[in-house]
């Protein structure tokens, strides 16, 4: 035969061929792991259980009710609209806000505030949000300690005497709210259209003299001419088109009646304040104090003389009167350690607590003095979700995660 016939090249490369008749489909896999069998064969290491997250879990947060309707608080968006009219180009706005936002960033107040064109956009980019989670919050409070000084004033339950509230670090979101759960729970707190309009024989009712809410606001920076812009909003009817109906005419009203609400401004540090200020700038007659959005730059400022500020308020504030602080939800603080070394890091609510709350044994087993304060609310982490898909608003609104903090004086 020649050197490349059929017969050499037909031979299987590796040994006899297998039997023809045996099965061309391939091995099933095995019923079972494999098992030692000797160094022939490594064993499988056992799967590995999933090990638990070193991270602390965070517990969902708890949900702000939106007890205002919705159409009030648009109302409470269409104030500020037309109280600033630079609110309808919030993109020419932009370059001005970016100043205050590093200002804010950088804790520099003075800056952040220091015009009056500063104070009025910070107004219309933050307030409107923090108004309407504020005014959800007191609506709230409203409903579940009902038996407070401050509500039985709002509602007129404790006599003629107006609810009389203070706002440590206050500004136009205060006032927004305090209008919005004032308008939610007082019906007579509406401004009344102009009856002239729909009868002009008939005489203009006078509009009712009984104040309902008397405001005071405390802070650093001079909010007096936006406080004011915003008051007169709230008690002015809105300005309708040449083109609007008789009817509308007719039904045109302010957001409140002029003598339902009052404010007032008090520009100055409140950590430099003394116990005889903060006497005279508290009083006997304040039924509510809020601190909203502000211990937390109090905090960062001295965590030593704003624990000092709680405590001396703490020997001020007339029984039953209400605290309430609200603040961004991941608040902490880090006290200096020995010899500048890196110190503990505390989170806002023990901070409170700590200044509110002292501890009730002394080192010489002789009984603290009573709690001055009892805590109401202790929730550090609460969502506030706005309807914002219903609500129309021109620099955008912002769903807050904050923590809330309720004490009453003993």
């Amino acid at each position: 035969m020649g050197r490349f016939d059929r017969q050499a090249q037909s031979r299987p490369k590796h040994g006899p061929p297998t039997d023809s008749g045996a099965s061309k489909a391939a091995a099933p896999p095995p019923s079972s792991r494999p098992v030692w069998r000797g160094s022939g064969l490594t064993k499988r290491a056992p799967p590995r259980k999933p090990q638990p997250s070193s991270a602390p879990h965070t517990p969902a947060p708890s949900l702000q009710e939106n007890f205002l309707p919705v159409d009030l608080q648009q109302l409470i968006l269409n104030i500020v609209r037309t109280t600033f009219p630079a609110s309808q180009d919030f993109a020419a706005l932009k370059p001005l806000l970016s100043q205050v936002n590093d200002a804010l960033l950088l804790g520099d107040y003075q800056t952040a505030f220091r015009t009056e064109e500063f104070r009025e956009a910070y107004a219309i980019r933050w307030s409107p949000s923090r108004a309407l989670m504020y005014s959800n919050v007191l609506a709230s409070i409203c409903d579940e300690y009902g038996d407070s000084p401050w509500v039985e004033q709002l509602l007129m339950d404790g006599g003629d005497a107006p609810a009389r509230v203070l706002c440590f670090g206050g500004g136009a979101a205060e006032v927004l709210a305090m209008a919005g759960v004032l308008r939610y729970r007082r019906e007579d707190a509406a401004g009344k259209p102009d009856a002239s309009l729909s009868s002009p024989s008939s005489p203009s009712p006078s509009p009712p003299l009984t104040l309902l809410l008397d405001l005071h606001l405390v802070d650093s920076a001079d909010w007096s001419g936006v406080i004011s812009k915003v008051s007169t909003g709230l008690t002015t009817a809105p300005q309708l088109s040449k083109y609007a109906s008789a009817a509308a005419r007719a039904q045109n009203a302010a957001f409140l009646s002029p003598h339902a609400l009052t404010t007032r401004c008090t520009q100055t540090d409140v950590l430099d304040l003394s116990l005889e200020d903060l006497q005279s700038t508290i009083g006997p007659e304040v039924t509510l104090i809020t601190i909203l959005f502000t211990l937390n730059d109090l905090y960062n400022t001295s965590i030593r003389r704003a624990t000092s500020f709680l405590r001396t308020l703490s020997g001020v504030v007339p029984k039953g009167c209400l605290l309430l602080v609200i603040d961004a939800r991941e608040a902490t603080y880090t006290a200096d350690g020995v010899d500048g070394g890196q110190g503990k890091t505390y989170p806002m609510s023990w901070l409170l607590d700590k200044a509110l709350l002292p501890d009730q044994v002394t080192e010489d087993d002789e009984p603290a003095p009573e709690r001055p304060w009892e805590k109401l609310i202790d929730d550090t982490n609460r969502l506030c979700k706005l309807p914002d898909k219903r609500l129309s608003y021109p620099a955008g609104l912002e769903n807050l995660k904050v923590q809330v903090h309720l004490f009453k004086r003993l």
